[in-house]
């Protein structure tokens, strides 16, 4: 409704006609199913072995994947059923769900399943990685760079403890050495709203 509300157009049109195949599978199941509020009473330890199970039986139990079915469970669990899931799934079958993913789907496809997993498991740390992967390779990716940390702002304070054990620097230090300019000192304003240098 926002983004009609905005812009004259819809949404759901604007993607169908930008995403294919199993890209649009998980970005819709994402936009309609919508995560469900945590139930204790509903997702029980007994849900979640119902669940892995299907995720199972849907992706490495088979021959070929069935990823419409595996995106409709992941989509709607909320963080904490899809903790118990992983659990099981890792006890039961070897996997974490992010590594069982991987292995079931490739590409862009397979990178986003596993970061949506990685929000609702570990979200700190998804955040970081995805701060550093902008800055990998030949060259920084300033528009992910920016948007990830412009879109992170709110838990920012987290996301750089997390950037911190797992690289032993802060994300001004990688903004520093990745960066220049007015852009440079742009990021770094954002990032000390949220971390101040001492």
């Amino acid at each position: 409704k926002t983004y009609f509300r905005l812009y004259t157009r819809d949404l759901g049109k604007l993607l169908a006609s930008e995403l294919h195949g199993d890209m649009e599978r998980l970005i819709f199941n994402c936009l309609q199913a919508g995560e469900e509020v945590f139930d204790p009473q509903f997702h029980t330890m007994d849900k979640a072995v119902e669940d892995a199970a299907i995720i199972h039986a849907k992706g490495q139990g088979r021959w070929g994947t069935e990823e419409r079915g595996i995106f409709k469970v992941l989509c709607a669990a909320p963080p904490q059923h899809v903790e118990q899931m992983n659990k099981v799934y890792a006890d039961k079958y070897g996997y974490t769900l992010i590594k069982a993913m991987e292995k079931e789907l490739g590409g862009n496809v397979g990178e986003a399943c596993g970061f949506m997993l990685g929000m609702k498991l570990r979200p700190y740390q998804t955040v970081a990685e995805l701060i550093k992967s902008a800055c990998a390779g030949f060259g920084t990716d300033e528009l992910l760079l920016s948007v990830t940390i412009i879109r992170y702002q709110h838990i920012m304070q987290s996301v750089m403890s997390a950037h911190i054990e797992l690289y032993n620097k802060t994300i001004h230090d990688r903004v520093r050495s990745e960066c220049s300019g007015n852009f440079k000192k742009l990021l770094l304003a954002v990032l000390t709203a949220a971390w101040p240098e001492e």
